[in-house]
């Protein structure tokens, strides 16, 4: 579960700091603001080897064509819209998967 964890916060710093690069930072709301400076402050605390790991999946990110990368913001999105129940069990599912495939 932690692992499912890291990666959906990995993801969401992902989508987070494309975003923001994308957009100025006048343009982005108070709630999109304080999201993302609570992104970035997670993202420099984390230990040199984590957030190299992070900037290598961003590079990889932003090599794929853009739509591509929609399809990953729209799943991300639905992700972080769902109810905590049905998070949890997404969670479990691909702990599940991802442990089959190792």
């Amino acid at each position: 579960m932690r692992r499912g964890l890291l990666i959906a916060a990995a993801l969401a710093l992902l989508v987070a700091r494309d975003a923001t690069a994308q957009r100025s930072w006048r343009d982005l709301s108070p709630a999109e603001r304080e999201r993302a400076w609570r992104n970035y402050q997670r993202y420099e605390a984390l230990p040199p080897d984590r957030r190299q790991h992070l900037d290598d999946r961003y590079q990889r990110f932003r090599q794929m064509p853009p739509d591509e990368q929609n399809r990953l913001r729209h799943n991300y999105d639905q992700y972080r819209g769902l109810p905590p129940d049905q998070r949890q069990q997404f969670q479990r599912k691909y702990q599940r998967w991802r442990e089959r495939q190792h």
